[in-house]
């Protein structure tokens, strides 16, 4: 299975392929219903197989990638089913358009080449989902837009410690600028979510992340302590890391508890000289 694995890798590179060549395909489609193009004609048969072969390949990549695990939620499942339609069309429209039927099935080209366009852009939309989240796009909209996409209002900037949330405005900021785009809700390596405080402290495949109080045996602690050239470090594949501040934070917030839809300033010893110096210095105060 590690050799599918390895394979199916390389469905990240292979994808960007038939993207390009859907997108020709669709121009050259247009470009021959007009006269003074009529003589590309003959290169539109070739373009289709091209698509559908990149296509297919990229495919079945992506289902090797699949295979893999960590693909549980409704974007991994959209992409597979988006990807493997645009596969099919792609196989379909290249046999006719080579085939010796081609001029009766002319009226179908110019639109398969349109719907495909579409397709390929919804796939290409829930796998942006797998890579950064599925709120990636919406982060940073106005808020009318966020309300439609099922999000809240945007945190407010930290200006005064004790009013602050010690998870919402601190730890999950850190967590999710370096850790959401493989422990989402769509994409759980090691079934590990970190986009809510509940997935956080529900844990993962080895069970909980987070004991609070206990620094020493929480793993996400030891996973992002760790130097980066163990296998065990995290985040993984050369994504940038936190830094030694936003660590620091980390234990500090597992030490004082965890706490989480409260306010600092209700948490007991949690703004002492040294934390609140740690806390400043992170969020320019």
């Amino acid at each position: 299975m590690e050799f599918i694995y390895f394979l199916g890798r390389f469905h990240v590179l292979a994808l960007h392929i038939p993207i390009g060549i859907i997108v020709a395909v669709l121009i050259l489609e247009i470009l021959i219903r007009k006269e003074k193009y009529k003589s590309l004609e003959s290169a539109a048969g070739f373009l289709w197989i091209a698509t559908a072969a990149s296509a297919v390949l990229t495919v079945v990549l992506g289902y090797m990638h699949f295979s893999e695990g960590g693909f549980e939620g409704p974007s991994g499942y959209q992409h597979r089913n988006y990807g493997t339609a645009v596969a099919i069309i792609t196989a379909v429209v290249a046999m006719l358009r080579a085939s010796k039927f081609a001029n009766a099935y002319r009226p179908v080209f110019l639109p398969a080449a349109v719907l495909l366009f579409v397709l390929v852009s919804m796939t290409g939309h829930y796998g942006g989902n797998l890579t950064h989240g599925a709120t990636y796009l919406v982060e940073y909209a106005p808020q009318p837009i966020r309300a439609m996409a099922g999000l809240s209002p945007r945190r407010p900037p930290i200006t005064d410690l004790a009013e602050a949330d010690p998870f919402l405005d601190i730890v999950a900021p850190m967590l999710n600028s370096r850790c959401e785009s493989c422990h989402n809700s769509d994409k759980r390596q090691g079934e590990l979510d970190i986009t809510t405080f509940a997935a956080l402290m529900r844990g993962g495949e080895t069970g909980s992340v987070i004991s609070p109080g206990r620094p020493e045996v929480s793993e996400l602690l030891r996973r992002i302590s760790l130097p980066d050239s163990d296998e065990a470090f995290m985040p993984a594949e050369g994504k940038t890391p936190l830094t030694e501040r936003q660590i620091e934070i980390i234990r500090w917030w597992v030490t004082i508890g965890a706490p989480s839809e409260t306010r600092l300033g209700d948490v007991a010893d949690a703004l002492t000289g040294e934390s609140r110096a740690l806390l400043n210095a992170e969020f320019g105060l």
